[in-house]
């Protein structure tokens, strides 16, 4: 899940130094398996890992990853017969020569191994669904750490987590890592509660949304369904994570419903075409 990061606000200690992190080294691309339906988890390994301080949560890495090859040669030919058409073109091109950033949530590491794996969501022909399915075993990737962003203060009265299966990982390890003491609710598909979302303390309730495919992924029907159970009170605290119309849904409907932007911290993960 790119993290819980303060797009609606932040929530963290002042002076935390964690929160700046910002850590390049090349992993090569060692293992990849299907953890549940539609999600593929890769395992990164290399000597770049090792210094590298894994803080769990919501903790982000960039992973920079290069244009699929038929997105690349839709820019690589100019049209001659017109000049400008064809200078922008060339510029595409150049733009190609450098690779697309993703943003994931660190969902295991293994300092003795020097592995990390990340959970990616296959949606639809996305360049990044694209690389998790198709990059052969020993393909390098740079990675660049940036940090926990997502903090939970121990006076908190009510939390409140959403996510869709893009964004399951951070929020998932944020309502593992959060205070007994701080009362926990966590949204998720059922395709994610399903596959484990359940075995938290009791200080957090998990509410199973059901999902309909891609068409989940809107935000729409998620943020009815959310909004659809009378609010017990405002909460101190909101974490959204996931496709960006799913997180720009949520966060205005949440706002409209009273509560404060200062409150929300919202992490977009891909963005719906």
């Amino acid at each position: 899940m790119s993290s819980l990061r303060g797009g609606e606000g932040r929530h963290s200690a002042p002076g935390d130094t964690r929160l700046l992190i910002s850590r390049k080294c090349e992993l090569t691309l060692v293992e990849r398996r299907l953890v549940r339906e539609r999600v593929i988890r890769v395992t990164l390994a290399g000597f770049g890992l090792e210094g590298f301080r894994y803080q769990g949560g919501d903790q982000r890495c960039t992973l920079l990853i290069p244009w699929p090859e038929e997105e690349a040669w839709r820019y690589m030919v100019p049209m001659i017969t017109d000049p400008w058409s064809a200078a922008s073109q060339w510029g595409f091109a150049a733009a190609l020569t450098r690779p697309l950033r993703r943003r994931l949530t660190v969902s295991g590491f293994r300092a003795d191994a020097l592995e990390i794996d990340f959970d990616i969501l296959l949606h639809g022909e996305s360049p990044l669904s694209a690389w998790a399915e198709g990059a052969a075993l020993g393909t390098t990737v740079d990675v660049i750490d940036n940090g926990r962003r997502y903090h939970v203060a121990a006076d908190t009265r009510w939390q409140l987590l959403i996510a869709d299966e893009a964004g399951a990982p951070a929020a998932l390890a944020v309502a593992a890592e959060t205070p007994s003491a701080v009362p926990t609710t966590l949204y998720v598909p059922s395709t994610v509660s399903a596959a484990g979302a359940n075995g938290f303390a009791d200080h957090v309730t998990v509410v199973s949304v059901p999902t309909r495919g891609e068409q989940s992924a809107s935000g729409t029907a998620f943020a009815a369904r959310v909004l659809a159970d009378r609010l017990p009170r405002i909460p101190d605290l909101v974490g959204i994570a996931g496709e960006r119309s799913f997180t720009h849904t949520l966060v205005r409907r949440l706002r409209q419903a009273g509560v404060s932007r200062n409150a929300i911290h919202a992490g977009n993960y891909w963005k719906r075409q």
